[in-house]
């Protein structure tokens, strides 16, 4: 059979892009992805700062949002440090670390020592199959705690003061009855305390000395991001 000139040189075209196309496929085709064990899925917490909380213990997080035992990736976007840390306990806050978690994010050159310890410049991201989000609206369903049974929220969106008042751990109030047990929460140090209204007072829930030391900071006499419960 006699060939032309036009179609040896086609053909000859032909084999050329045939073999490369299949070098390049062979190559793309042969390269093993990059391990990654701990992969980083959907974003959360908005974007929101992550605040840092005086706790002790392996590195973990504290939250409002997801449940114990869900692992969330959390990256310092001002130093680019990121670790996978799992949820430890309930908290204030959709994300917040605890100190040892806090100290594998934050900038070496960073100061510990201010009266705020706080990533402004975060992204968290949830690791794996996550479990679903806790529901962020609050019920008045009872849940088991060690001190008895915290039931509905109460005095939502008000402020904790501080009495001068002496004596035992108690609190004051406008609203409820004396005698009443009340769980407080102070969301900004995941500190709380249950104690016994013992009189009456000028706002929802006001703590004597005792009380007040044992959920509020240092040289300050309001807690501004508190949670009340009632407890029976």
């Amino acid at each position: 059979m006699r060939w032309s000139r036009g179609w040896i040189a086609g053909a000859g075209v032909f084999f050329v892009v045939a073999a490369i196309g299949g070098t390049a496929f062979a190559l793309s085709g042969s390269a093993a992805p990059a391990s990654q064990p701990d992969v980083a899925g959907k974003e959360v917490c908005g974007g929101h700062p992550v605040r840092a909380v005086a706790s002790t213990g392996p590195a973990g997080v504290l939250s409002d949002r997801f449940p114990v035992g869900t692992s969330l990736r959390v990256t310092n976007l001002a130093n680019g440090r990121a670790v996978t840390l799992p949820v430890v306990a309930e908290s204030g806050g959709c994300a917040v670390l605890n100190t040892a978690a806090f100290d594998a994010v934050r900038s070496a050159d960073s100061d510990r020592g201010g009266s705020e310890d706080v990533l402004r410049r975060v992204r968290v991201e949830i690791v794996g199959n996550a479990p679903a989000p806790i529901p962020a609206t609050r019920t008045p369903v009872s849940r088991v705690r060690a001190s008895g049974v915290v039931g509905q929220v109460v005095c939502d969106g008000a402020t904790v003061g501080l009495s001068p008042v002496g004596g035992a751990p108690g609190a004051f109030s406008s609203q409820l009855p004396v005698g009443t047990s009340v769980r407080v929460t102070n969301l900004d140090n995941g500190k709380q305390s249950t104690v016994r209204i013992v009189g009456v007072g000028p706002a929802c829930v006001v703590l004597n000395s005792e009380a007040f030391a044992l959920v509020g900071e240092s040289g300050k006499s309001v807690i501004k991001r508190v949670q009340i419960e009632k407890v029976t």
